[in-house]
This record gives C-alpha cells, structure tokens and sequence, in this order.
C-alpha cells in the first residue's frame, strides 16, 4: 500500500477509534442517559451496557493491526443494528450517521484484510 493510501487509512481509524470510545464511553459512563433511549426503542436497558462495551473494545481493536479488520468487521455489525433501529422507526435522517460510519469501517475491514494478504 501507498504512503499516502496508508496515511488515510491510520486518519479515519483514529478518527474513528475517538468517536467510538465517545460513544461508548457515554453509554458507560453516564447510563442514565443511554438507558431510557434503548428502551424508547425497544430494547432491555443491559443492552445499552453491551452496546457501550462493544463499541469501547471495538474501538480499541481497531487501533492494532492484526485486530483492526475484526474490530471494523464487529463495529460495522452494531452500525446495521443502529441504522435499522432508527429507520424501521421512521427517523432516516438519524440513520445517516450510522450508515457513514459503517461505510466507513467496511472500507477499513476490506483494507486491513487486503493488507494482510500482501
């Protein structure tokens, strides 16, 4: 891989890996905020504890090499989740983010896979 491909690849993982320690460090941190949205939607509260837990580790992950593509591969999975609970509740505009950002860390899994077989 490029330099330049290799630059961009490490900006959008760290970048990443900050939204994803925010995000899941909210819903750790400050469950009373988190809990009451999970259930809004349907969901049991520990789901909200998993969800946070899943997202802290998965952003963790994606900052090693050899762990990065699962990592993306598993945060992706939690981002399909989120982008069919917002529309299958009519909220598409709130399902944008979701989706970008699976996009994106499909992008990274299929990168990190292609780099290890290099």
């Amino acid at each position: 891989m490029s330099k330049g491909k290799t630059i961009a690849l490490w900006i959008v993982t760290i970048l990443l890996t900050g939204m994803f320690l925010f995000s899941g460090g909210i819903k750790l941190l400050h469950p009373e905020q988190a809990k009451p949205m999970f259930v809004q939607y349907g969901y049991a509260t520990w789901f909200a504890t998993f969800i946070g837990t899943c997202e802290a580790l998965g952003a963790l992950g994606l900052l090693i090499p050899r762990l990065a593509a699962l990592a993306a591969a598993g945060l992706a999975i939690i981002m399909a989740g989120a982008v069919y609970t917002h529309w299958s509740h009519q909220e598409y505009s709130h399902g944008m983010i979701p989706l970008v950002l699976m996009v994106m860390l499909v992008g990274i899994c299929i990168t990190r896979v292609q780099e290890g077989k290099a």
